[in-house]
């Protein structure tokens, strides 16, 4: 007769450390916002559309489109990148 080991497959959740949210700005304005694109389905679509829709309605507002290579991995060169040269981000995340 054989023996089985039975595993739980949910796995063991990682310890998080809750942040609190940036502080809000005044206004855009002058701002440079980064438009990320997490690589979804037609999200390169959508964060076009956005910058566009920005450059006629907020003209005032810069945008910059960028793309996070792999939403499952963390991307520390894309994330300093925004905090060094933006005011904020928009994360295009969904399907």
């Amino acid at each position: 007769m054989a023996k089985f080991r039975v595993l739980n497959p949910e796995g063991y959740p990682p310890k998080v450390n809750a942040r609190g949210m940036a502080p809000s700005l005044d206004g855009l304005d002058g701002k440079k916002v980064f438009l990320v694109d997490v690589g979804f389905a037609n999200s390169d679509n959508f964060m076009a559309q956005l910058h566009g829709w920005f450059e006629e309605h907020r003209p005032a507002i810069r945008t910059e489109v960028v793309r996070w290579h792999n939403q499952h991995i963390p991307d520390p060169d894309l994330c300093e990148r925004i905090k060094a040269d933006g005011d904020a981000a928009i994360i295009g995340v969904g399907t």
